[in-house]
């Protein structure tokens, strides 16, 4: 389904995905919210794109490499769920530090945790999404 009207609606809608995903990515560790749902709402922007202008197309315009981005998504969330052991704490015990971010909030291993669970679920629904599309 490629028409005019639903390749501009999407155009502009895309940036408005990612900025509303990053939100919810970045509130999640403090409120609802989080890196899972946070990577949905992003990668349903990704999926919309790849119906109004193709498989090919987005591929090209995002250049995502989907078990590039999985892989790296674990690897950090298994820093953020292991770093609470090198000081000598439990396997996921939550790390908080007295900085603030405006926006953010407080940095803690659960934001690195989150990072990381978004960057993952993102590589993965878009390499499904792929490989349905591409059939």
């Amino acid at each position: 389904m490629r028409t005019i009207i639903l390749q501009m609606a999407i155009k502009t809608l895309m940036p408005i995905f990612f900025i509303y995903s990053l939100y919810l990515l970045f509130r999640g560790h403090d409120s609802p919210g989080g890196g899972f749902i946070g990577a949905l709402v992003v990668s349903i922007g990704l999926v919309f794109h790849m119906i109004s202008f193709g498989v090919e197309q987005t591929r090209a315009t995002y250049r995502i490499d989907t078990m590039g981005l999985t892989a790296t998504g674990l690897f950090i969330s298994f820093i953020g769920a292991v770093s609470s052991m090198l000081l000598g704490e439990e396997f996921f015990f939550a790390l908080w530090t007295t900085i603030k971010v405006p926006g953010i909030g407080t940095l803690s291993s659960v934001l690195l945790f989150d990072i990381g669970v978004y960057i993952a679920v993102v590589g993965a629904v878009l390499k499904i999404a792929f490989t349905i599309f591409e059939e």
